[in-house]
């Protein structure tokens, strides 16, 4: 993605019904998303509690496995109509 101009930049994103993005964060973006036309739905995920890594029994730190991982929790949805406005800056 652009760096931008450090100061502000604009993005127009158009998507079909039905269409989205996969699940990201804005750490530290400081995001506004106005709804130009049609319905946006936001679902809000919180991060499991488990680490990505786990001590064995012989005390060495181990990378989790994707297949171990435990999965992100959703903690809201959202939906804002045509005008709707909200503020995003954090994690997901």
């Amino acid at each position: 993605m652009d760096s931008g101009n450090e100061r502000f930049n604009l993005m127009a994103l158009c998507w079909g019904e039905g269409h989205g993005s996969s699940v990201h964060d804005h750490s530290d973006a400081h995001c506004f998303v106005k709804v130009l036309d049609g319905r946006l739905r936001e679902t809000m995920f919180d991060w499991p509690n488990t680490s990505r890594t786990h001590q064995s029994a012989d005390g060495i730190d181990v990378d989790v496995q994707p297949e171990d991982e435990e999965p992100l929790r959703q903690t809201a949805v959202n939906y804002y109509d045509k005008d709707g406005v909200t503020y995003i800056n954090g994690p997901l």
